[in-house]
């Protein structure tokens, strides 16, 4: 078959390449922990924009695993995972 093989290590490596989505809300409880008990002191407009983005986020992540469940499987006829053999 001469298609294309890789293997779970490729797999692995190819997913931890991708970049991580930086929220402002992940971003300020990474420089203010505190932020949680709420003694922290922050405008209400960049509260308001991080908390905005939070939810935005979540709802398209939520909508995105909804649209995959709904995919029709593609049987990859080319490409084999080396550990499960050719």
């Amino acid at each position: 078959m001469g298609g294309i093989a890789f293997s779970l290590n490729d797999l692995r490596l190819c997913l931890s390449s991708i970049a991580p989505v930086e929220l402002k809300g992940m971003g300020l409880l990474r420089e203010q922990p505190h932020l949680i008990t709420g003694t922290a002191r922050l405008p209400r407009e960049t509260l308001v924009e991080a908390v905005t983005e939070l939810v935005t986020y979540t709802g398209r992540c939520a909508a995105a695993a909804r649209q995959l469940t709904n995919l029709t499987p593609i049987p990859l006829l080319t490409a084999s995972v080396l550990e499960f053999g050719v």
